[in-house]
C-alpha cells in the first residue's frame, strides 16, 4: 500500500518505520531543516526492545506533487490540523483514507456542526470527506530523538474507527497492514469512547504537568491529587451528555495511569523543548463542549486559563521558529 506520512515527528516515524519494514511505499510530507534532515539521513527508529531500523522514504513538500495514495496518516498536534487542509486536498483524491492519530477530542467530532476552536471555518471539514475520514487513538510511547529519529519506549497499540462507527474493506485493509507491520492495531466500533477514556485523564495530567513540572506518578500521588479528581469527574459529566459511559471507575483509570510511573507527559516535553502546547485539543475543547450543553466545570476551566496564560507568557502560545523549520 501507498502510505503518506504529515507529521515526521515521534509516531509518524514509528509508523512509517513499521509499514517501511514490511514493504509498504512511504511518503513523508516534510518542510524546511525537517525535510533536508529526512533527505540526507533518512529515517531511523530506535526501540528499548528489539532492533532499530533505518530507511529512506520519499519526501515532498506538497500534496500537489504526488501520486494517488492509499492512506494519508495525519500525524500532527491537534494545532496544526487546520493549517494543512491545503496540503491534504489534495491528496484526498479516489477512494484515498485520512486517519487522523490525535490526542484529545478531533476535528471530526462535532460533525457538521464544527468546533472553532478545533476547525477554524471548517478547513479541514471542507478537504476531507467524512466518510473517508477515521479517528486513531494510540498509546505508544514513542519520543523524539532528533530530525527523522525517534525512540519507541513502550506500548504499540492503535485503535481505529470511522467518526460514526461502522467498519468496510478500507477500514479493515489498513488495520491488517498495521498488524502484519508489526503494530497493535484494532478496530473499534466505538472510537468516540476510545477517545474519551484516553482524554479523561489526560486533560488533567498533560496541563498540570506542564503547570507544575510534575511527572505522572507526582501529579496522581501528591498536592495536585484532589485537582485531578475533580477535573476528570467533570469531564466524565461531559461525556455522559455525549452518551459516553466509561465502563472504568476513577481510581481505576488512575491506578491504570500510575503504572506509567516517571512518565513526562507530552504537554510537559513540549513545554520543556520551547514547542507550542496542545491546549484546545486536550482541554480547551472539553470547556467549549461542556459550555454547549450546560455542564459546569469549573476546575477545568481554572486550569484551563492557567495553562493558557502559561502559554502565553512563554510564548509557547503559536508556532515557534523550531516548528516553521
Amino acid at each position: 500500500m501507498k502510505f503518506c506520512i504529515i507529521g515526521a515527528g515521534a509516531i509518524g516515524i514509528f509508523l512509517s518505520a513499521h509499514l517501511a519494514r514490511r514493504g509498504h511505499e512511504i511518503t513523508v510530507l516534510a518542510r524546511g531543516a525537517r525535510a533536508a534532515a529526512i533527505r540526507e539521513k533518512g529515517v531511523t527508529l530506535t526501540a528499548d526492545k528489539g532492533d532499530g531500523f533505518s530507511f529512506r522514504p520519499q519526501v515532498a513538500e506538497s500534496g500537489e506533487a504526488l501520486a494517488p495514495q492509499d492512506v494519508v496518516l495525519v500525524c500532527v498536534k491537534g494545532y496544526s490540523v487546520p493549517d494543512i487542509a491545503a496540503t491534504l486536498q489534495p491528496l484526498m483524491q479516489g477512494t484515498t483514507q485520512a486517519v487522523f492519530v490525535q490526542n484529545g477530542l478531533p476535528w471530526w467530532y462535532f460533525g457538521e456542526t464544527g468546533s472553532q476552536s478545533l476547525d477554524p471555518g471548517g478547513r479541514i471539514a471542507a478537504a476531507v470527506p467524512l466518510e473517508r475520514t477515521i479517528g486513531c487513538v494510540t498509546y505508544a510511547n514513542v519520543r523524539n530523538s532528533g530530525l527523522g529519529e525517534a525512540h519507541h519506549v513502550s506500548d504499540n497499540t492503535f485503535i481505529l474507527g470511522r467518526p460514526d462507527g461502522h467498519s468496510d474493506p478500507a477500514l479493515g485493509a489498513i488495520i491488517e497492514a498495521l498488524a502484519e507491520a508489526g503494530i497493535g492495531a484494532r478496530i473499534s466500533d466505538r472510537i468516540r469512547t476510545e477517545i474519551w477514556l484516553k482524554l479523561w485523564g489526560n486533560l488533567a495530567f498533560n496541563p498540570l504537568s506542564a503547570l507544575t513540572g510534575a511527572t505522572m506518578d507526582e501529579i496522581i500521588e501528591r498536592e495536585t491529587r484532589p485537582l485531578v479528581i475533580a477535573m476528570m469527574t467533570e469531564a466524565r459529566d461531559v461525556a455522559a451528555s455525549q452518551g459516553i459511559v466509561f465502563e472504568t471507575s476513577l481510581e481505576k483509570r488512575l491506578a491504570t495511569a500510575l503504572l506509567a510511573g516517571k512518565f513526562r507527559t507530552s504537554m510537559l516535553q513540549d513545554l520543556e523543548a520551547g514547542r507550542r502546547l496542545e491546549i484546545d485539543a486536550i482541554i480547551g475543547a472539553v470547556a467549549e463542549l461542556a459550555r454547549s450543553v450546560r455542564v459546569e466545570t469549573p476546575a477545568i476551566d481554572m486550569v484551563l486559563g492557567l495553562i493558557r496564560q502559561k502559554a502565553r507568557l512563554l510564548g509557547l502560545d503559536g508556532p515557534s521558529e523550531r516548528e516553521a523549520a
